[in-house]
């Protein structure tokens, strides 16, 4: 059953997650919404509740919190989206160039 309330567009972008504690993974983003994104990653040391900052390759970033971990990678949610950040994520939902 899909519990999500934002329509999921399939993504392929290279990027960089960060968290608090010095953590940086480098992953792959395999579908975003305007809720949050997967991102494809080696199984790491990622807990779910981890505050993170995700830089998109050449696009700009994003913040959130791990909600899932799984063996493909880590499900985050968005947090504190403002005005640059909604435009980045309409630009990347529309599929159109954010360079």
């Amino acid at each position: 059953m899909e519990h999500r309330f934002k329509r999921r567009c399939p993504l392929s972008l290279d990027v960089v997650v960060r968290g608090r504690d010095g953590l940086t993974l480098h992953g792959r983003t395999r579908d975003i919404s305007l809720d949050g994104m997967f991102i494809q990653l080696a199984p790491q040391a990622v807990r779910t509740s981890t505050v993170v900052e995700i830089e998109l390759s050449r696009c700009g970033c994003l913040h959130g919190w791990v909600v899932h971990v799984g063996d493909e990678g880590i499900g985050v949610m968005f947090r504190s989206i403002g005005s640059s950040e909604k435009h980045l994520l309409g630009q990347l939902l529309s599929g159109k160039s954010t360079t």
